[in-house]
C-alpha cells in the first residue's frame, strides 16, 4: 500500500507546444498548465506552504525586464514528471501533500 498522499483533489495537467502566437522566433514554445477549479485552493495552498518551508527554498536566477539581466533570487520548484508526445511535451502535476504543523 502506497502512504502518498496528494496534495490536490484533481491533478493538473502542463504541455509544450509550438507557440502560435510568435511571430519573430523569440519564443517559439509554450507552456500551458490546466488547473481544475477543484484543485485551485488546494494548489495555492501547497505553494504557501512550499514558501513557508525554508527547508525547500533553493537558488534560482530569474530573468529581470526592467534591468535586461539575470538575478538571482530564492524560491521553490514545482517538479513535474512528464514524456514527449505527437504534439511536444505532456505530464501531470500531482504532488505529494506536504505535513503542515499547526501554529496550536
Amino acid at each position: 500500500m502506497s502512504d502518498f498522499t496528494p496534495a490536490l483533489p484533481k491533478p493538473c495537467k502542463w504541455s509544450v507546444g509550438d507557440n502560435q502566437y510568435d511571430q519573430e522566433g523569440k519564443n517559439p514554445k509554450k507552456l500551458s498548465v490546466f488547473i481544475p477549479l477543484d484543485s485551485v485552493h488546494a494548489f495555492c495552498n501547497h505553494l504557501m506552504t512550499m514558501a513557508d518551508d525554508k527547508q525547500l527554498h533553493k537558488d534560482g536566477k530569474v530573468y529581470n525586464f526592467e534591468t535586461k539581466a539575470n538575478e538571482s533570487v530564492k524560491g521553490i520548484y514545482l517538479n513535474c514528471n512528464g514524456k514527449d508526445g505527437d504534439y511536444g511535451a505532456y505530464g501531470n502535476i500531482n504532488p505529494k501533500k506536504i505535513a503542515q504543523e499547526l501554529p496550536f
